[in-house]
This record gives C-alpha cells, sequence and structure tokens, in this order.
C-alpha cells in the first residue's frame, strides 16, 4: 500500500526545545513536498480556575475578553518562535516559510486537539516532542502518550534535545 505524505501536523509547545521538532518537521515537509500544517494546543482552563473568574469578574464581555486575550499571546508567542525559527533557516528560501498552510492555535485538551486538528486538516503525519527524555514511548510525555493512543496515522516523536 503506497501512501503519499500530503499534509504534515508539526504540534509545537512554546518552550525552547520545540525548535527541534520544528526543525524535523520541516525536513520531512522538504522530503516530502508535504504542507506543512503547525499547531501549538493550549490546556482549557480548569473548572475549578474558570468558575472562580466567573464569581469574581460578572461582566461576561469581560470574562471573554480574557480569555481571548489569552489565546492570542499564545497565538503571537508561536509567531515570534516561527520568525526566530525562520530567520535561521532562511526566510527568504522558496520552500522555507512558503510550506507552511497553517499556523493554529487551539484550545482543549492537547491530545484530543491534536487528533482532531490532523483529522480536520487531512493529514497524513504528526510530528511532536516526546517532552520526556528516553528511548520508548513510555518515556513520552502525558500528552504525546495521549496522541499515540488516539491518533489513527503515524506520529513521529522527536527527542528532546542533548
Amino acid at each position: 500500500m503506497d501512501r503519499s505524505i500530503e499534509n504534515i501536523l508539526c504540534c509545537v509547545g512554546l518552550r525552547s526545545d520545540s525548535h527541534v521538532v520544528l526543525e524535523q518537521a520541516f525536513r520531512l515537509s522538504l522530503a516530502t513536498g508535504a504542507k506543512l500544517h503547525v499547531l501549538h494546543a493550549v490546556k482549557s482552563l480548569d473548572d475549578d480556575v474558570m468558575n472562580t473568574l466567573r464569581v469574581n469578574i460578572r461582566d461576561k464581555k469581560t470574562l471573554q475578553g480574557l480569555i481571548r486575550k489569552r489565546l492570542d499571546e499564545a497565538r503571537q508567542q508561536l509567531e515570534d518562535k516561527m520568525a526566530n525559527f525562520w530567520s535561521l533557516h532562511g526566510e527568504g528560501d522558496e520552500s522555507g516559510a512558503t510550506r507552511v498552510a497553517s499556523l493554529e492555535v487551539a484550545e482543549g485538551y492537547p491530545a484530543k486537539v491534536i487528533v482532531g486538528m490532523a483529522s480536520r486538516l487531512g493529514c497524513d503525519l504528526v510530528v511532536m516532542a516526546s517532552n520526556k527524555h528516553g528511548f520508548t514511548a513510555s518515556y513520552a510525555g502525558k500528552v504525546t502518550r495521549g496522541v499515540l493512543k488516539r491518533s489513527h496515522i503515524p506520529v513521529v516523536v522527536v527527542p528532546p534535545p542533548e
């Protein structure tokens, strides 16, 4: 069975170790000719936190604005991270930033968000960090394990930089 890779979902955190994940996803995109979709999944606020906010911030527009600001700030950090990545990898290169088909910030349980986004975008491969040191999936972080359990497409787990 010959399955081509046309869309790759690259899942990045906002920590410094996401650079290696971006680099691996970009290399896979170049090698396969696939479009690259970059995603940062923001964990939803806990119910206790939301209840506290609702009690202390009675105005719904203000509360919604604060929640929106949280996602907007994550989006800005992701855009800054991508700008930094392209500055190191030659943004002027035609095969560089033009390979990125979408840049997304989504809120929810990260593993569920990642698998759902991969399905929605028609991705053939997910690239993400292990977030733990080690050689087996048992050393993968909680989100990575959740994606491995739920995913119906291959998942490339990138080890942290040494």
